[in-house]
């Protein structure tokens, strides 16, 4: 008699693990070939978000002056003002911390913009009124090298009228046909310009909202939490949420004051030598700071070049400071302001920068770092647990140089150094050191037990 099948708890969680497998791998292959469509929708969902977005992150990064001021002074002044109703003293104190907070931050916004809009455009107009001198003094060179090199001049003069003839013909069949195209992408700009302006202004007023009732909007994502998943996985996910606020919002915040800083030595350098542009130069290397790893070249080169054009021995000075600084600020400056290094190697830096650049243009060199670093730890400290679970060291070190860890011990075995051990690495039968430590070719070395 043929025996009927049964389903066991073995076999059905086989069957959901391979269905969950495959139904991921054909997300992942839709996602990955379908990538520019999402990406749109995704710059789409954005841009009709984007003032949430925005009050999110002014909230965040507000958040810990509001705490600052409530902690220090705020809740005993409160508690003194209304000592029979610690409910009123509570929403006063929430008031009193976020108009505070808020005035401080318009008024330090205000006050930099005041001194510093005047100041560059200053010197941008300057830059702009002096081109027509160094387009001169460009011009001037190239014609006494011309004038010594006849070949180079004949050769120059074939190239210009080239060039001439193609801009003619780019200007008569390309430009002139897309102009309306031209005007319509100028005209949206400015639009997109006024129309971000806007949206941060509506964020200010999210992040007053979010900033009031911040125990609130807590509260309840954790009973969301609770509600959709197990009690242990939303202790883990909530866990996990307080790492990520501790990595990514540590950096973030460690490097934006690390750029303020840069920039303001960076004019108070420029501004003891006397050179040009101060205020401009100093601008641009501290906005491109907030770029881990190639902000440094992003703002020095041009800058530098700026330079070039005024005084060359002012260039010279001023990269040689840009190299120093750059310096005390990647190994000194950062690590003291962010508390601990991220731990990620210059190699991890780099892909993170250049996977998240590739992925979402400029906004991912800004958030490329700091989001690998919240994947980095994570994975760093799961496999710690993993490890102290299972009894095995959890530093790298341990693992360095070794041939196996024994299965009894669980303490890292050596390995062979020229003697005449068969089993964990030794030497083979040629009489050459076992580079892998595993079994060599002629099978005269077991592997380990």
């Amino acid at each position: 008699m043929k025996k009927r099948f049964k389903w066991n708890s073995q076999y059905f969680y086989w069957g959901v693990t391979a269905a969950v497998v495959i139904v991921s791998a054909i997300v992942f292959y839709m996602l990955t070939s379908k990538w520019p469509a999402m990406r749109e929708i995704l710059r789409k969902f954005y841009k009709s978000v984007s003032p949430v977005v925005y009050g999110f992150v002014f909230a965040y990064l507000l958040n810990k002056v509001m705490t600052f001021f409530e902690r220090v002074f705020l809740r005993r002044l409160c508690a003194r003002l209304r000592p029979n109703s610690p409910d009123k003293a509570k929403r006063l104190t929430r008031v009193f911390g976020v108009l505070l907070t808020m005035a401080l931050f318009l008024s330090l916004l205000g006050g930099a913009l005041a001194l510093l809009l005047p100041r560059l455009y200053g010197g941008v107009e300057s830059l702009v009124a002096r081109m027509p001198g160094y387009f001169r003094v460009a011009v001037d060179w190239l014609t006494r090298v011309l004038d010594a090199n006849p070949d180079l001049e004949a050769a120059a003069v074939t190239l210009l009228g080239n060039m001439t003839d193609n801009l003619t013909n780019w200007i008569q069949t390309g430009l002139l046909a897309q102009a309306n195209n031209i005007i319509t992408n100028i005209t949206s700009g400015v639009f997109g310009v006024v129309r971000e302006i806007a949206n941060i202004g509506i964020g200010f007023v999210f992040a007053v909202y979010m900033l009031y009732h911040k125990e609130k909007f807590a509260a309840r994502g954790k009973k969301l939490l609770y509600c959709v998943f197990s009690l242990g996985f939303a202790n883990r996910l909530i866990r996990g949420l307080h790492f990520v606020d501790k990595t990514c919002g540590g950096f973030v915040v460690s490097k934006l004051i690390d750029s303020l800083i840069v920039g303001a030595a960076c004019y108070i350098f420029m501004a003891i030598f006397g050179m040009p542009y101060a205020v401009l130069i100093a601008v641009i290397v501290g906005v491109t700071n907030v770029i881990p790893f190639f902000g440094p070249f992003v703002g020095g080169i041009p800058s530098a070049l700026i330079l070039l054009l005024e005084n060359p021995t002012d260039c010279l000075i001023f990269v040689v400071f840009i190299v120093i600084i750059q310096q005390i600020d990647g190994n000194i400056l950062f690590p003291a302001l962010q508390g601990s290094k991220s731990g990620m190697s210059g190699f991890w830096i780099l892909f993170a920068i250049l996977l998240f650049g590739g992925m979402f243009g400029f906004s991912g060199f800004l958030i490329g770092v700091p989001v690998f670093a919240v994947v980095y730890e994570a994975l760093r400290s799961l496999t710690r647990a993993r490890l102290e679970a299972r009894g095995l060291p959890t530093g790298t070190d341990d693992y360095e140089d070794i041939a196996y860890i024994d299965d009894e011990t669980r303490l890292s075995v050596p390995r062979a150094r020229g003697d005449a051990r068969g089993k964990d690495g030794g030497v083979t039968a040629d009489g050459g050191a076992d580079i892998d430590g595993g079994p060599d070719t002629d099978g005269d070395d077991a592997p380990p037990t």
